[in-house]
C-alpha cells in the first residue's frame, strides 16, 4: 500500500520529491528531531516552516517596519531615492540601479526582504518608480550630449586628420581611433566615435 505524505496530501514519490534525502523524508525527520529535543531547542513560534529545493529553511519573524515607511508613499520614497543616487553615485552606469537601491535601503537600515507583505510591495513600487525616473533622466543627458558632440564633431574630425597624416597614417583603424582619443583625452560616444572613424577615413581617402 502506498504511503500518504500528511504534509503534501499525495502519495509519497520517495527519492523523486525535492524533501527526500538519504533515502528519508528531511520534513518528516526534522520533525522528528524537534519532538525529540529539549524543550529549549524547539524552535519559537516566530520561526516558519517553509518547503525549498535545497531543503528546510527557518524564517524568523518580519522585522519592525519604521514609522517614516509607514507613513511615506512610494512616491516620496521614490524622489528620496532619486536624490541618494544624484548624492551618492553620480557616475553614470558606474554602479547599476539595484546596487544603488540595496545601498539606500542599507543607509536607511531597511531590510527590505524581512519587512511584511505590503512594505514589501511598496518598496517594490518604490524603486520601480525611481528606475523609471532615472532612466529618462539619464536618456535626456545622452540625448543632449548627443547634439553636443555632433556639433563639435567636423572640428574633432579635422584634428584626427591632421593626427593621422603627421603620424604617416593613410587609413585609421579603429584602434588608431581610440588611440587618438586617448591621446587628446577626449571621452566621446561610442556612436560618435565610429563616426569620427568614417569621416576621418573618407578625408583622407579623398585627400579633403
Amino acid at each position: 500500500m502506498d504511503t500518504l505524505c500528511p504534509f503534501f496530501k499525495e502519495t509519497c514519490h520517495g527519492n523523486e520529491c525535492v524533501m527526500w534525502k538519504d533515502e528519508e523524508c528531511l520534513i518528516a525527520s526534522f520533525l522528528q528531531r524537534i519532538s525529540e529535543a529539549p524543550k529549549e531547542n524547539i524552535p519559537s513560534s516566530e520561526e516558519i516552516i517553509e518547503r525549498s529545493g535545497g531543503g528546510l529553511i527557518l524564517h524568523r519573524e518580519e522585522a519592525e517596519v519604521p514609522k517614516w515607511l509607514k507613513t511615506s508613499t512610494p512616491e516620496e520614497l521614490a524622489a528620496e531615492m532619486i536624490e541618494f543616487k544624484k548624492k551618492e553615485f553620480p557616475e553614470e552606469g558606474v554602479f547599476g540601479f539595484h546596487t544603488m537601491s540595496r545601498y539606500y535601503w542599507s543607509n536607511k537600515s531597511v531590510e527590505k526582504f524581512l519587512m511584511p507583505p505590503e512594505i514589501q510591495v511598496k518598496i517594490e513600487r518604490t524603486e520601480l518608480l525611481a528606475q523609471k525616473e532615472i532612466l529618462r533622466e539619464e536618456e535626456t543627458q545622452r540625448k543632449e550630449r548627443l547634439e553636443k558632440e555632433k556639433e563639435e564633431l567636423p572640428s574633432l574630425v579635422s584634428q584626427c586628420v591632421d593626427w593621422a597624416r603627421i603620424n604617416g597614417l593613410k587609413r585609421l583603424t579603429l584602434a588608431d581611433v581610440d588611440t587618438y582619443i586617448l591621446e587628446k583625452d577626449l571621452t566621446i560616444l561610442q556612436e560618435m566615435r565610429r563616426a569620427l572613424y568614417a569621416m576621418a577615413n573618407l578625408k583622407l581617402k579623398t585627400g579633403t
